[in-house]
């Protein structure tokens, strides 16, 4: 099964906080895997940093894509450092999931 964990991490500011993401292929087989996080209107944007693998991608309203750019191994785990910035407040997704299933929070 795969799947995704979503934790704050470090300091949390005023007009930012950081995350990560850490996403968990537990089958037999390298799977393709994408993480979906929406945030209520506060949250304006995003910085990655997770090495080479990992696409981030911006739908607006703060609503983020994070996707493998390659299949994840079989019993492999990708980390994904977040910074978010913001207006107000919300370290927490109102909605995380991974290739369609419910991401830990």
């Amino acid at each position: 099964m795969l799947t995704a964990s979503y934790r704050v991490s470090g300091a949390v500011e005023a007009d930012s906080f950081r995350a990560q993401v850490v996403v968990r292929n537990g089958t037999a087989e390298a799977r393709d895997w994408q993480v979906e996080l929406r945030f209520t209107g506060d949250v304006t944007g995003v910085r990655a940093s997770s090495g080479p693998g990992v696409s981030v991608s911006i739908k607006g309203g703060g609503w983020y894509l994070l996707s493998g750019t390659v299949p994840l191994a079989a019993g492999a785990q990708q980390t994904v450092d977040l910074r978010f910035t913001r207006t107000g407040g919300g370290e927490y997704p109102a909605h995380c999931v991974v290739n369609g299933s419910t991401c830990g929070v």
